[in-house]
């Protein structure tokens, strides 16, 4: 997985709308396939843009198999569709992965994660906080054959959010590191990306500034970090230490967006920055796709004394 790397897959003609890295035709011809499976297995459902809802209600989302079929020929999409309709079909009936499962066990098999929260039905029922505007950190449990997010109930028997949470941070520090790449940005500085297989690299933007320290050495945070979680598979940091700062936030933002729109699991298209008390969002991407930096207050007081210390 490179950086801004760009699919393989898409057709002539502009993005859709939902499935960004389909064209609008193909991506109709996918949801139309993923219907017909479905129905298939003798379930009606409504298809919309990213997902497809039963008559029971059920949602089943489409990012996950849209990002294999994108890499596959078109005559491998009915195979691919089948093969995750089953498995997801599956794991409805399989067993409740909380069900008789210890309080030992949680520690070992729970992680803290990042979610998108538009792509959450609804978060009443689930203990959780905001992380950013728009990602939420929840609670999940990852066993080799399902992973599973902790709702309120299951929360409370098993220790609460605040004793699960802790077992979940120190899961996360315990992941290896995948792969760690420094981009150089034109007009100089540069940032960090942290890239990934697993469901949860993006997730360790929670061990921030620790995780900028253990694997670059960088200890100096009187001014705060950038930082970006485009997909669950990256995590990308800039330790603000002088005027650098400022081709490294449009870097970035190029970076965030390239990558939020261009992969399964989207999390976030934009940069935020630590300001010693919480993230602040730095950039906005206008109806017409137009991506700026805003800079608040705060950050311009920030920007006129690392520019002053020179």
């Amino acid at each position: 997985m490179g950086l801004f790397s760009r699919s393989r897959g898409r057709d002539a003609g502009p993005p859709d709308d939902a499935l960004t890295f389909f064209s609008r035709d193909q991506a109709d011809d996918f949801r139309a396939l993923v219907g017909a499976t479905l129905g298939a297995r003798g379930l009606e459902v409504q298809m919309r843009p990213d997902h497809a809802v039963d008559a029971a209600g059920r949602q089943f989302g489409l990012w996950n198999l849209a990002a294999q079929c994108v890499e596959a020929r078109r005559r491998e999409w009915p195979r691919l569709a089948a093969e995750h309709v089953d498995r997801v079909l599956a794991s409805l009936d399989a067993p409740d992965p909380f069900e008789d499962l210890s309080a030992d066990e949680a520690a070992l098999h729970t992680y803290a994660r990042l979610y998108d929260e538009s792509a959450m039905p609804s978060l009443d029922g689930f203990p959780h906080r905001e992380f950013v505007p728009g990602v939420v950190e929840l609670l999940a449990l990852d066993l080799p054959e399902t992973v599973a997010v902790y709702n309120r109930e299951h929360a409370s028997r098993l220790g609460g959010w605040e004793r699960l949470r802790e077992h979940g941070v120190a899961n996360l520090r315990s992941l290896p590191v995948e792969q760690l790449e420094q981009v150089d940005v034109p007009g100089g500085g540069v940032f960090h990306a942290l890239i990934g297989d697993s469901v949860h690299t993006a997730s360790r933007a929670l061990l921030l500034p620790e995780l900028a320290s253990t694997l670059t050495g960088q200890d100096d945070l009187g001014h705060g970090w950038l930082m970006s979680i485009p997909n669950r598979h990256q995590v990308a940091w800039h330790v603000v230490r002088d005027a650098s700062v400022l081709p490294v936030v449009s870097a970035m933002a190029h970076f965030a967006a390239v990558m939020h729109a261009d992969a399964p699991s989207p999390l976030s298209p934009h940069v935020y920055w630590w300001h010693g008390t919480g993230y602040e969002q730095l950039t906005r991407i206008d109806a017409d796709g137009t991506k700026s930096v805003h800079a608040g207050p705060e950050f311009t007081d920030m920007l006129n004394e690392v520019v002053a210390d020179e």
